[in-house]
């Protein structure tokens, strides 16, 4: 009687959740998601045949390029994304921004509702499956979430092809599904390069995949690589890219780079069907203010040991903790197996999630909020092969997705310190226990 009770309840609190969600995401909708304005006018511009890496606007340019996050006396622009991000958005690219705006945030819920599903698919106790919906629920509360949603990023696509190509891994039967595994790869790449990293545990399984499924799974990496380096406009936009980021670099580690008088911003009150007044004012009694902080290893060493580390250091400093971390795994799984499970990649993907994201946390470029959101992945996984046995790395689990959700003045960086205890309890989760495929055979 009091499970049954119990379970109705958490059904409440959980429906409660999701229709709070669902409209203050709408309300941020109306206060107009800045980042993706810079997206949009980024894919406009490579369809137009130009470089929006170093652009600014100029009187006569009129609305098409115009975005009122891109004034400043900055050399670089606020493009930031890679040349194939924009060429993903070109599809919605000539829309007006207020109409892409909602597309976008239908898009965010569809990528979170299918992820949450395809998790859900892979339980096999009611445990997992409560384990799985109470982590996706509560991800909706994190300033991860209302972050990426607020500002219109668009980091949620990474973790959904990195579940796309999960699910793929599994099908090891038909070439089709190798060809979709590449193609999630080779898109996961061109969105964020050091996503490499995701795949190198990965290496580990080759041997368990047919030769052909293999040689399947290369080839649209292999086309993308060759469009690329073949066209000279596509290999100038990433020229432009690389160029753009060591600007920001340089910004962002206070070395010395270019200033420049940019024309002021002409502050148009209504532009494709964004009205500003309403978007200030939509912003003035918002539902829920978005807490941001950048987590980079950099700003964490500069708050407690109060010294800048180099560039250089940081590079070599996130290469080991990659390769001592991989090695250990390696052992831990392969060489002094303490269960049967050395072949199952679940395990595997959550850890070289990890991976990519611990080269996320040293870049020396400042990362905010928002970039956290890609966390949603290896949770799903995690919740999928819950375990009694594992609780206390689900409690750091729960703790950390708390930290992100309620804002205590008192404690320092808790959002950090939270995506900090996440890691641990993935890293511990997906190295300390491979007899996971032994309690659940569908992992």
């Amino acid at each position: 009687m009091w499970i049954k009770a119990a379970r109705i309840f958490a059904v409440c609190c959980g429906l409660a959740v999701l229709i709070f969600s669902v409209l203050r995401d709408i309300h941020y909708d109306k206060e107009f998601p800045g980042d993706l304005r810079n997206r949009i006018v980024g894919a406009r511009m490579i369809e137009d045949g130009r470089s929006p890496y170093f652009y600014k606007w100029h009187k006569g340019d009129g609305l098409r390029y115009y975005d009122p996050t891109n004034f400043d006396s900055l050399s670089p622009s606020a493009c930031t994304s890679s040349p194939f991000v924009h060429h993903l958005l070109r599809p919605l690219a000539d829309q007006p921004q207020a109409k892409i705006s909602q597309y976008w945030l239908l898009l965010e819920y569809l990528l979170l509702t299918a992820m949450t599903l395809f998790a859900f698919y892979r339980t096999a106790t009611t445990g997992q499956k409560w384990a799985v919906l109470a982590i996706s629920l509560l991800f909706l509360l994190t300033n991860a979430w209302k972050c990426q949603v607020a500002h219109g990023q668009t980091y949620l696509l990474m973790p959904a092809l990195a579940m796309l190509l999960f699910a793929c891994l599994h099908r090891r039967e038909d070439i089709g599904w190798a060809l979709l595994a590449g193609l999630a790869a080779a898109c996961m790449v061109l969105i964020r390069p050091y996503a490499v990293f995701f795949f190198l545990p990965l290496l580990m399984h080759i041997r368990t995949f047919p030769r052909r499924w293999l040689l399947a799974f290369l080839v649209p990496g292999l086309l993308l690589a060759g469009w690329i380096m073949a066209s000279p406009w596509e290999y100038s936009l990433w020229q432009d890219y690389s160029r753009m980021l060591q600007e920001h670099l340089k910004i962002a580690q206070d070395l010395p780079h270019d200033i420049q008088y940019n024309e002021p911003d002409p502050h148009y009150p209504r532009w494709e069907g964004v009205d500003m007044a309403i978007a200030d004012d939509a912003m003035a009694h918002t539902w829920s203010k978005v807490y941001s902080e950048n987590g980079n290893i950099f700003v964490v060493c500069r708050l407690l040991l109060h010294r800048k580390l180099p560039v250089a250091a940081l590079a070599l400093l996130s290469l080991g903790a990659i390769l001592v971390l991989t090695a250990l795994y390696y052992y831990r799984n392969y060489i002094h197996r303490t269960g049967p499970a050395s072949s199952v990649l679940t395990r595997t993907v959550i850890f070289g999630f990890c991976l990519y994201m611990i080269a996320d946390l040293f870049s020396p470029i400042y990362r905010h909020q928002y970039y956290t959101v890609q966390w949603i992945f290896p949770l799903l996984l995690a919740g999928s092969v819950w375990s009694p046995h594992r609780r206390t790395w689900y409690i750091v689990i729960a703790a950390g997705l708390l930290l992100g959700i309620v804002h205590l003045p008192f404690l320092k960086m808790a959002n950090t310190i939270g995506e900090y205890m996440i890691l641990l309890a993935l890293l511990a989760i997906s190295v300390l226990f491979p007899e996971i495929a032994s309690r659940n055979s569908r992992q």
